[in-house]
């Protein structure tokens, strides 16, 4: 029985750009609301399927409380763990989500959340985290 390698193939397609990222909380209710929060979780969807399923994640373990522009970053294919397989959408949802529990999941009482919608892939967006669960 022959054995095929893909890490060569893998390595041969480059890295998978999907966005260039800020993420922002500014909004004093909610920043009293952040208080000891540790976990950013930056969620991506295909912002044409109509199923939530989401495409994929990125988990950030963040030193202190989240304020004013607290994370940047290139998602890509080396840094974002993908769920579901294929193409890179070519219009993303993208949703960061300072999780009070620090586990993955659905939102839950107590996170903090910001959507970006409609960002074609491999731009620049700002996300506001601008909601509380």
């Amino acid at each position: 029985m022959a054995s095929i390698c893909l890490a060569p193939l893998a390595a041969a397609e480059g890295t998978k750009k999907f966005a260039d990222i800020e993420v922002s909380l500014d909004d004093a209710a909610l920043l009293k609301k952040n208080t000891g929060i540790r976990t950013l979780y930056v969620t991506i969807y295909d912002a044409a399927s109509s199923m939530p399923m989401p495409y994929g994640a990125v988990k950030v373990n963040l030193e202190k409380d989240a304020k004013g522009t607290f994370y940047k970053a290139e998602l890509n294919s080396e840094n974002v763990t993908v769920m579901s397989g294929g193409d890179v959408p070519k219009s993303l949802r993208i949703k960061a989500r300072l999780d009070k529990d620090g586990s993955a999941g659905r939102d839950e009482a107590g996170d903090l959340v910001g959507i970006a919608d409609q960002v074609a892939a491999g731009s620049k967006v700002k996300i506001v985290i601008n909601k509380a669960i």
